[in-house]
């Protein structure tokens, strides 16, 4: 008989411990996802000079230009650096329509003419061509326990001026003064 009472009361109490168990404190917060969130704003279109140029002329010279070059450029800013570089340059390319990336480069045979005006100050020009570029800032969020339940947007940090080039090319030739 002491054995069937006792093994009701070690039933009883484990039966009474698993549950216990399995309730949560009510004080724990609430389980946020604790995967990045980007997010880009101060968005602009830029143009950034590449290294296929002609060479300099005076003012009044029309400089004809037709050579089979690589033009080139790379994205700047601290933000497209790093482990977290590839996941903002996706953000940036949803949040523009149009892909961005680290870097741009096309060879060609880029032919093209124009006079060098007179500018007040300025000896010289040259014919520079400029590659399509978007500007912006991103911030990276996470999202955590809020202290009343559930879960709150927090910033980590935000980067600003940061400039990728455009995948395709989009282009622009101009004069360049000094």
């Amino acid at each position: 008989m002491k054995r069937v009472i006792s093994t009701a009361v070690t039933a009883a109490l484990l039966g009474a411990g698993i549950v216990a168990g399995t309730a949560a404190p009510a004080s724990a917060g609430a389980a946020c996802d604790s995967s990045p969130i980007y997010s880009i704003g101060d968005k602009k279109t830029v143009w950034r000079a590449t290294q296929v140029h002609s060479d300099w002329a005076k003012p009044g010279v029309t400089i004809s230009y037709a050579k089979n070059k690589t033009g080139s450029w790379t994205a700047t800013g601290t933000a497209t650096v790093g482990a977290e570089a590839g996941v903002i340059f996706a953000k940036a390319s949803t949040s523009f329509s149009v892909s961005v990336g680290k870097t741009w480069s096309k060879s060609d045979t880029w032919t093209y003419a124009a006079k060098v005006a007179k500018k007040k100050g300025k000896t010289r020009g040259r014919l520079m061509m400029y590659h399509e570029a978007k500007g912006f800032s991103v911030t990276k969020y996470r999202m955590v326990p809020k202290s009343t339940g559930g879960c709150k947007k927090s910033k980590v940090w935000k980067k600003s001026n940061n400039v990728a080039p455009v995948k395709r090319s989009n282009n622009l030739w101009g004069i360049q003064y000094a």
